[in-house]
This record gives C-alpha cells, structure tokens and sequence, in this order.
C-alpha cells in the first residue's frame, strides 16, 4: 500500500503508525521496538501494520522522510516571510522555525536525530541525503544572499557547509540526548552565529 493509494482513514492509520513508532524509539530504542509495540502503542493490529510497511526499518524511513520534507518546507516558508529583513535577521528567522519545529515535536526529533543512526544501512543512506539537502539549501541561501549584499556575504563551498551542518547537528543532538528538546530553540541564537561567520565576507 502506496501514500498515493491510501483512502483517508487509511491515510491517518498510516500517520498514527508512524508516530506510534517514534514514541516507542524514544522509549526503548529502534533495536528492541517490535512490530507489536507499534501495533499496540498506534492502536491498531499487527496486520495493519504490515499491511502500511514492509517492515520496522520501512516504517522508519517513512517517518525520517516526512519528517524531514516538514522541516525544509517551514525553513522555505520562514525565509519567504522574512524576505524584507537583512540578511541576517532572515538566517536566524529560518533557523529558529527549523529549531522549533523539532522541538514542538520531541519524538519525531529523537526518531531524527538519534535513532536514525541505528537502523542500517538503508537508514544511513537516507540521512546522508538528508544531510545533503540541508547542505544544498544553506549554499543555495549563501549564493543568493550573495548576490543581494556583495560586499556583506560570500558565497562558500560545500565542503565548508557541510562542515557546519554537521557541527549544527551535533549541538542539537547534544540538547536532545540530554533530554532538552523542547529547549532546543534557546540554541537559536548559537546556531545563528555558525551560520553568519559562514556566510560572512571578511574585511
């Protein structure tokens, strides 16, 4: 059974299977979450759950995706509101939206951050694309910013980009292994600065 082919009931069973998976993972962890807990904790019977996902590592794939396609939307639609603003003001308008969308949704960000990383190699696959989107979005950000303030911001190469997404990935998965994810938008104004000094034309 496809997205494309889901009646609405079906398509909030889906939903509440997938969310049901990232409460168990922050519970106990991907390796020891079962296909009946899902089943149990979403309600619904283990035959149900097959029939949405092949398998636990399926089902993962598909909450890390959606997850992942509602961050970048709010970060777009973040820097659409904030096209008016200088330019760093619209860096950290996106990054706050970013950072408050995982935090509204601390499972979901656990299943992200942490548990995406224990689920092979389909999974690891999957963040590095992740990964990869992110890196794509801030250089195509840092070419248009630019282009806009020529004496202000540089365009900057991928290597250096992805060198900051990691470090930023590591300061919010610093907050929600410690169990702060609803903290995290108090990071917003650290994650700003990574991403200015980045962008930043040096005298």
């Amino acid at each position: 059974m496809t997205p494309e082919d889901l009646t609405e009931d079906d398509a909030q069973r889906r939903v509440r299977i997938l969310l049901a998976l990232a409460t168990c993972m922050a519970a106990k962890g991907y390796r020891a979450t079962t296909i009946s807990d899902i089943a149990r904790e979403g309600r619904v019977s283990k035959t149900i759950v097959y029939a949405h996902f092949r398998d636990k590592e399926h089902c993962l794939l598909e909450l890390y995706t959606r997850a992942t396609d509602k961050m970048l939307a709010t970060v777009h639609a973040a820097q659409e509101r904030a096209a008016g603003l200088p330019w760093p003001d619209r860096l950290r308008t996106a990054v706050r939206a970013y950072l408050e969308v995982l935090a509204a949704n601390p499972e979901v960000a656990w299943a992200a951050l942490v548990e995406v990383q224990a689920a092979g190699r389909p999974a690891l696959a999957l963040r590095r694309q992740v990964i990869d989107r992110y890196v794509e979005l801030i250089c195509a950000v840092a070419t248009e910013l630019a282009e806009r303030h020529p004496e202000e911001v540089r365009p900057v190469g991928r290597a250096l980009v992805l060198a900051a997404v990691g470090g930023l990935n590591e300061l919010m998965l610093a907050r929600v292994e410690r169990g702060e994810v609803t903290s995290l938008a108090e990071d917003t104004d650290v994650a700003t600065e990574v991403l200015v000094q980045l962008v930043a034309r040096r005298a």
